[in-house]
């Protein structure tokens, strides 16, 4: 096996990684968006926005793999990274720098890899849009194209950036390992507590004037999703609820786990009725389609509570009991559908 050179830039390479805010960060819909069209259009099981660490290659965004990361050294995106062209290997039993890899010999079983490098502004090459097949396979020109276009795709949106301001001080503030520890491991959303600081801190804008709304989001009867189908395919349905609420909200708008079967959203520079709107979408992600699991297709819906900043809303405590009184609302009025907390005047509930 051969592990992946070291670029003549690394240290410059590593610094531009860590100025575009990516690394290490929940997943987001926009770069998911692109993994899913990359392994429709071309027709292979796996996809991945990857990023390349000095230690590690990890996801993004990813589609057909678990797990979130795996050593640079035993990388095909570690080599991916060395040039500017598609890096390809048609059959990686029969290529020597691959054939005794891990990721070759076992799961998932790799034979076939096209990947192109993804760029900072200043050039340095971070990471990688690839896709890979269990099976040998060549790539015509026409899908050589498509996956130039989507790495094209790719590179702007990590060039541009999308996260609101608190998120990008939440991930300054802390290290690589306090960044891993911020996302949720099923879901790859915020986890609890990161979640919860970002509403402290969005409250703080707030209080000066930006408007600010916080959804409560549960998971209507997830019990007996459990029960009746096992709890695998329990999880499937979360990781899915959660993929379809990051469709559903701002490319910017925070998403995290709160418990169990419970997300929260908090919409950030966003009134009462936008935010209607955009748990209205919500709901109607997560209703419209059933869900794909081992144990076949389950129909799911979702219970949302809205509240929004106001004189009767000023703190976390407050706001958080808002929003949960209208779930409790939402849920008590036959379920999937979204209840808001009406606007108080910070003596009198109206």
């Amino acid at each position: 096996m051969s592990a992946p050179e070291i670029p003549e830039n690394e240290k410059q390479r590593i610094a531009a990684l860590h100025s575009i805010d990516a690394l290490f960060t929940p997943a987001e819909e926009r770069f998911d968006r692109i993994t899913r069209l990359a392994a429709r259009s071309l027709g292979t099981p796996f996809a991945l926005v990857s990023l390349v660490t000095d230690k590690c290659q990890w996801y993004k965004s990813a589609q057909g793999l678990d797990g979130t990361e795996n050593s640079r050294e035993i990388s095909f995106c570690g080599h991916a990274i060395l040039a500017d062209e598609t890096f390809v290997v048609e059959n990686a039993s029969h290529d020597p720098r691959f054939s005794d890899n891990p990721l070759v010999t076992g799961e998932p079983n790799i034979r076939f890899y096209a990947g192109l490098p993804l760029h900072t502004v200043d050039g340095s090459r971070v990471g990688t849009l690839c896709v890979i097949d269990r099976n040998p396979r060549k790539f015509t020109a026409e899908q050589f194209q498509i996956l130039r276009d989507l790495a094209a795709i790719a590179e702007a949106e990590l060039q541009r950036g999308q996260l609101s301001e608190t998120q990008r001080d939440l991930i300054h503030e802390r290290d690589e390992l306090k960044r891993k520890a911020a996302i949720d491991g099923l879901t790859r959303l915020w986890n609890r507590a990161a979640i919860t600081e970002l509403l402290d801190a969005e409250l703080a804008r707030a209080k000066r004037g930006i408007p600010l709304c916080v959804a409560m989001v549960d998971a209507d009867f997830f019990k007996k999703v459990n029960d009746t189908y096992g709890h695998p395919s329990g999880d499937l349905v979360l990781v899915e609820i959660a993929a379809r609420m990051r469709r559903a909200v701002r490319d910017y708008d925070a998403v995290g786990r709160y418990g169990g079967e419970e997300f929260v959203a908090v919409l950030s520079n966003c009134d009462l009725e936008v935010a209607r709107i955009i748990c209205e979408r919500i709901r109607a992600f997560v209703a419209n389609e059933p869900i794909a699991t081992r144990s076949g297709p389950i129909s799911a819906t979702v219970s949302i509570g809205l509240a929004a900043f106001d004189a009767g809303n000023v703190d976390l405590a407050q706001i958080v009991a808002a929003a949960d009184a209208a779930l409790y609302r939402a849920k008590n009025n036959g379920r999937n559908r979204v209840e808001m907390e009406a606007p108080r005047d910070g003596n009198n509930r109206q």
